[in-house]
């Protein structure tokens, strides 16, 4: 074992980059170039006829042209989190890997190398990779980078030597396992294998659910979340893009909404900010910051009024027609009329038979029957049915619309009545793509505004047909193989499952020692595929819980601010030095080839799991990175698609969809218990009932408003805090993947932070002043960026860099980790501030 520091950890002999150094190094790369004729360097000038040439017998004799290396091409996929999955041509030469570029597609609109796709290279030889394993010295503070170097069967014996302490002293739910999405391919997956079999705890990222979750419940996951295949929308008539820059966070979707306004397509953008799908948008509608919910209920009001509702299509296909009992809330079901409920299939979760009660729909002459028996149900009305009050779950939500006038519904949005109704009679029009993004979902009112936003489709017929549906983030990339043996990879025989709760509840399990009412200490935390502490919110709380953890363990390509802050960091190779598989976005089976060798001491994840799985005694963790594909391809839906190991390795992309898919029409039916999307939803329940939080199950049935828990106009704390800030994703990083890259760097060097100049001008701000923004939570320094299309009030920063380049604090740091408890998200948005110059 020898004794190193963070920068030698990364690479022996190198220093740690900062901002200068990221400069110096593209200069030192540019002049390279130009010495070595690589790059963009200006050729010689040539003479013209004109010009006095050298007499011939000074002329020198031509040097002899250099071949280039063979060059070998391998296909690669981009799998940061940014619902891309691109695949692209890996070319190495000698053994190294020199460039990336696009793999030309049937269809033109799916050819796409990004920015970021285009640096690959980069990250591959990056100084700040992890190449072997490290463990904190001893004695010294987490995150003052003293590490020693230790082989693989030191790390795997030190971590389970713990484990297996651990499990004796208080059980396995004691160690927990967060990953989150820093590598979109099914190889992180056997992390959900390890804690199903060892019954660990999985501690839930939080990223994005409360938004997913929600439309999986309303819609059910199909094989492109919730809506059609992303290049759908070239055939709508109207995109509503809201919450959503799609020409950055949705830059691998940007092509077929171009080709859409080619076509004819209307853009409307939705959105506080100008961004720039604001820029190319036919409308775009400044809305006030977290009031989405108001503005869809506003819209709903409308499309009431005037009778722009499908009626017809509401009750073949969603929850339109359910008699909903006054007295609690609950649909009417067949037991209520004295029908007993029938035993039906085992639930594989329990092990126990499923209850078979049908609901009860009612016919035009007022016969009942389930809903085989009434094929053409009333969706309106209030009615006794063996003595029982019941209203269509229609009325209910025209009654809950009722009160949002485009009046009232300007008051709370700022936007004006007549552009409410402008707005409604487009969406009910149609074909509409309801183009949602994220930014709804990183408030912590963000399931309520996803609730509203997605009742839109169903109460319009805006689904089930060419150009009409749910796109976006929520609908444009594949939820995973339907096909694929998922249950088979993640719960093998032997497996017991285990408890979970998101990484928002841990400061307060660390602080009380119970979950729940349950004691509940966690010793080990075991990070992958995520920068937790680079973005989760609350930095200063988490990094808090972590302090009272005993053993942090990381799993990651570089050296970032969860490494950095771990005892034991474990290094996974590149994304294009091993085999993987994977199936965002849309319809394909893409192989991943292995274009060079790990480098370095690099293990990739089933084979770090599965070390770790064997060292504890676990049999069904004696696999290889062959057997874990092998099994998750192992189903006859796959085979007669030809998907098998051996074809993928043949033909490198397969086609898994059928290339037309209209979620919600009768051939493609909607994926929930009832085969109908629901915008009623019955029992709403906390994601997480062990912590006790109530839950309101009849307002949280139906589509409803509510303000933020922070950056609400009311707050107190406005006093104190008077500004807003969120982030934006940026062309340059996904979350913090890329953060660190020479060529992203150069165009974009430091954080900044955009105000409008009123703001500015009242705290004596100038452009590229370096300014605070603090709350009581914490700060960060950035240079400020006077923007006049900023709204007065609201400030932005890009997501997100890492630690040290921030001149000081994190952006995470002023973040917080309330949220609702229905579905629980990570709410960064929902955050006041102040900013004063430095």
């Amino acid at each position: 074992m020898e004794k190193t520091t963070d920068a030698a950890a990364r690479h022996e002999g190198s220093r740690s980059l900062g901002r200068r150094a990221f400069l110096k190094g593209a200069a030192l790369t540019a002049g390279l170039a130009a010495v070595t004729g690589v790059g963009c360097s200006p050729s010689q000038p040539q003479p013209t006829d004109d010009a006095p040439k050298k007499p011939e017998a000074d002329a020198q004799p031509a040097k002899p042209v250099k071949q280039a290396p063979p060059e070998e091409v391998y296909q690669g996929i981009c799998r940061g989190n940014c619902g891309g999955g691109c695949i692209m041509n890996v070319h190495v030469r000698e053994g190294k890997i020199v460039k990336t570029s696009a793999i030309h597609q049937e269809d033109d609109l799916d050819t796409r190398i990004c920015q970021r796709g285009l640096t690959h290279p980069q990250r591959v030889y990056a100084p700040e990779r992890l190449q072997y394993p490290l463990r904190r010295v001893e004695g010294t503070a987490r995150g003052a980078g003293e590490w020693e170097r230790i082989s693989w069967d030191e790390a795997i014996t030190y971590i389970t030597d713990k484990w297996k302490g651990y499990i004796e002293e208080v059980g396995p739910q004691s160690i927990g396992v967060f990953w989150g999405a820093g590598t979109y391919s099914y190889n992180y997956m056997v992390w959900n294998r390890l804690v199903n079999l060892m019954g660990l705890t999985h501690i839930e990222a939080g990223y994005d659910m409360a938004a997913l979750n929600q439309g999986w419940r309303m819609y059910g996951m199909s094989q492109y979340l919730i809506g059609n295949h992303g290049n759908d929308v070239v055939d709508s008539k109207y995109i509503f893009t809201w919450a959503h820059d799609a020409t950055i966070a949705g830059q691998c979707r940007w092509a077929y909404y171009q080709e859409a306004m080619k076509r004819g397509a209307k853009l409307i953008v939705i959105d506080p900010v100008y961004t720039g799908a604001a820029q190319k948008a036919d409308l775009w509608v400044p809305i006030k910051p977290a009031t989405d919910g108001a503005l869809a209920l506003g819209m709903m009001h409308v499309i009431f009024e005037e009778g722009l509702t499908d009626d017809a299509a509401m009750a073949r296909a969603t929850s339109a027609p359910y008699l909903v009992k006054a007295d609690d809330n609950k649909i009417l079901r067949m037991s209520d009329l004295g029908v007993e409920p029938t035993e039906g299939p085992i639930n594989p979760m329990t092990g126990q038979p499923t209850l078979v009660d049908p609901m009860v729909f009612m016919a035009a002459d007022g016969t009942t029957g389930t809903p085989e028996e009434i094929a053409d149900p009333v969706i309106h009305g209030t009615f006794e049915v063996n003595g029982i009050s019941v209203t269509t779950a229609l009325d209910l939500l025209v009654e809950r619309a009722s009160e949002w006038t485009p009046e009232r519904t300007e008051e709370v949005t700022e936007v004006p009545a007549d552009t409410v109704r402008e707005l409604a009679r487009m969406f009910a029009e149609g074909p509409t793509n309801l183009n949602v993004g994220f930014g709804n979902d990183h408030w912590s009112n963000g399931r309520s505004i996803t609730m509203c936003q997605l009742t839109l489709p169903l109460i319009t017929d805006q689904f089930g047909k060419k150009g009409a549906g749910v796109g976006g983030t929520q609908g444009a990339s594949t939820s995973g193989w339907a096909e694929a043996n998922l249950g088979g990879l993640l719960f093998p025989p032997g497996a017991v499952g285990g408890l979970q709760f998101p990484i928002n509840y841990l400061p307060e399990i660390m602080e009380t020692g119970m979950y729940g009412e349950m004691p509940f200490p966690v010793k080990c935390v075991v990070n992958v595929a995520s920068n937790l502490l680079g973005c989760a919110p609350d930095r200063n709380a988490l990094t808090a819980a972590l302090d009272k953890v005993e053993l942090v363990v990381n799993v990651d390509q570089v050296m970032n601010d969860m490494s950095r802050y771990s005892d034991v960091v474990l290094p996974v190779p590149h994304w294009f030095e091993f085999e993987t598989i994977s199936s965002c976005p849309g319809k394909w089976a893409d192989l991943n080839e292995a274009a060079i060798p790990a480098q370095f001491e690099c293990k990739e994840d089933v084979e770090i799991a599965a070390l770790l799985g064997q060292a504890m005694g676990i049999e069904q963790m004696n696999i290889t990175p062959e057997d874990f594909y092998r099994t998750l391809l192992d189903t006859d839906a796959l085979r007669a698609r030809g998907i098998t190991l051996e074809t993928l390795r043949e033909k490198k992309r397969i086609k898994a969809f059928d290339d037309q898919w209209l979620y919600g029409s009768p051939e493609a039916p909607f994926v929930t218990a009832t085969g109908r999307a629901e915008f009623f939803l019955e029992d709403v329940a906390p994601q997480f009932p062990l912590m006790g939080y109530p839950v309101d199950a009849k307002l949280n049935s139906l589509p409803h408003y509510e303000e933020p828990l922070e950056a609400y106009d009311g707050n107190p704390l406005r006093e104190k805090y008077p500004l807003t800030i969120w982030s934006h994703r940026d062309k340059f990083k996904v979350h913090s993947t890329f953060a660190v890259n020479p060529i992203l760097n150069e165009i974009e060097p430091e954080p900044t932070v955009e105000l409008n100049p009123a703001d500015a001008k009242e705290r004596n701000i100038a452009d590229g002043d370096m300014v605070c923004v603090f709350n009581d939570r914490g700060e960060v320094t950035m240079k400020a960026y006077l923007d006049a299309s900023m709204r007065p009030g609201c400030v932005w920063t890009e997501h997100v860099w890492l630690q040290e380049q921030y001149a000081s604090g994190h952006l995470m740091e002023i973040t917080s980790h309330a949220t609702r408890d229905v579905w629980i998200g990570n709410q960064p948005f929902d955050t006041l501030v102040q900013i004063e110059k430095l």
